[in-house]
């Protein structure tokens, strides 16, 4: 997605802050846009191992989807990932801005069965256990700088 060149001037690569003129209030739009993205490029900042470095937050979801061609109506649940250096315009157009990474695995049972601690136990580690290893690529990345090519062919 950063080596996207449709996204190349749709794209935010630092935090900013964005105030109406007639008002001088703070205003929201996109997520860098936000106090939180301007903390977090602080603390960036602060390590002499991270200077220069972009900050590029992940945001994941997921949603179950059932497919029923030729498979019994199955129930699948995607997990997708997207970065929120794009803005929103670009977002909300679904322009390629999410990718599948991974499906997860979420056991069934019986209604007798689904409120049965142990059972709601090992659904959540399955989970948990599941993301992490679907992101264990991502983690290298989060305290050592990654050299990418931008869209913008930088």
């Amino acid at each position: 997605m950063l080596a996207n060149p449709e996204y190349a001037n749709e794209m935010d690569y630092q935090p900013y802050h964005e105030y109406s003129t007639d008002s001088d209030k703070h205003q929201w739009q996109d997520f860098m846009s936000g106090d939180w993205a301007w903390n977090q490029a602080d603390i960036i900042s602060k390590d002499p191992k991270t200077l220069s470095s972009m900050f590029v937050p992940v945001v994941l979801g997921s949603d179950k989807t059932t497919v029923s061609v030729a498979t019994g109506a199955n129930d699948y649940y995607p997990l997708y990932i997207s970065i929120r250096n794009v803005r929103n315009n670009v977002r909300c157009a679904h322009r390629d801005t999410v990718a599948i990474v991974g499906f997860l695995a979420m056991p069934k049972t019986t209604q007798e069965h689904t409120s049965d601690p142990q059972f709601r136990k090992y659904c959540r580690q399955l989970f948990h256990s599941s993301l992490a290893k679907i992101l264990e690529n991502l983690k290298p990345s989060m305290t050592k700088p990654e050299m990418v090519h931008f869209g913008d062919d930088h």
